[in-house]
């Protein structure tokens, strides 16, 4: 596999390599899975960073069956995660879903590192394998296909991270939304309208005919417009990390003061 990563705009990170976010879904089919890897994707064509496409579902996702294209060098292999390490096309670490796979441990795994994170926990919004995550401040990517029934379920996810952890949580959440098919079906203007004032980022990916296609995906084959949405994503969470930096900052100040 060639690992040479090809350039492209920069997502506007400015520690790339401390990223740590789930990605999931408000609905079933959401495109949970494509999006870490799209996020993965597009890290490590906009930066010289290692990233790592988690497989954090409950009961296991196909992350590595889809995006897994190359065995990883047992220099890089992780005791831990056993057999189920892997490159994608970009040359990012894929890991697969364990039997008793503990998010925060895999976190702080590829922390010590040096990888940047995302993990795919499917629907798994509610599970107590998260909370340590969320209760850091970890970063959240919701998403949903551009239909209507996956967007009111993506809407109860919503009300349910408010209830949970404050209203507080949505400077933290970036909504993306899935084109799964070539034309439109729903009007999204309303929820933009509704949601991009309250949430880190509000962000459309196109329809993508890769994505649609069953087998291994390669990177190569994608959209420039998809590989765009995903940076306008890390954008959305680099606002993220520096909303982070200047609450530390002015917590720092005020301690001395």
């Amino acid at each position: 596999m060639n690992n040479v990563v090809a350039l492209r705009r920069s997502p506007k990170l400015e520690q790339p390599e401390d990223l740590s976010t789930i990605v999931v879904a408000g609905a079933g089919g959401a495109g949970a899975t494509t999006t870490c890897f799209g996020l993965a994707t597009a890290l490590r064509l906009g930066t010289d960073v290692q990233v790592a496409a988690i497989d954090g579902t409950f009961g296991g996702g196909n992350l590595l069956d889809r995006v897994g294209v190359e065995l990883i060098d047992s220099a890089r292999a992780i005791r831990q995660l056993g057999s189920r390490m892997a490159l994608s096309s970009t040359g990012a670490v894929v890991v697969g879903h364990g039997d008793a796979t503990d998010t925060a441990l895999v976190d702080s795994l590829l922390a010590d590192r040096h990888l940047a994170r995302i993990h795919d926990v499917g629907t798994a919004l509610r599970s107590r394998r998260l909370a340590p995550l969320l209760d850091a401040g970890a970063a959240i990517v919701i998403v949903a296909p551009a239909r209507s029934e996956p967007l009111a379920r993506m809407r109860d996810g919503l009300e349910w991270l408010i209830g949970t952890y404050g209203r507080g949580v949505l400077t933290r959440t970036v909504v993306s939304i899935s084109h799964q098919m070539p034309h439109r079906l729903v009007d999204l203007a309303p929820i933009r309208e509704h949601l991009a004032p309250r949430v880190a980022g509000f962000v459309e990916v196109p329809f993508d005919a890769t994505l649609a296609r069953p087998g291994t995906v390669d990177h190569r084959r994608l959209s420039a417009g998809s590989i765009d949405a995903w940076t306008d994503v890390l954008d959305a969470l680099g606002r993220i990390e520096a909303g982070d930096r200047d609450t530390d900052h002015q917590a720092g100040a005020g301690e001395l003061a």
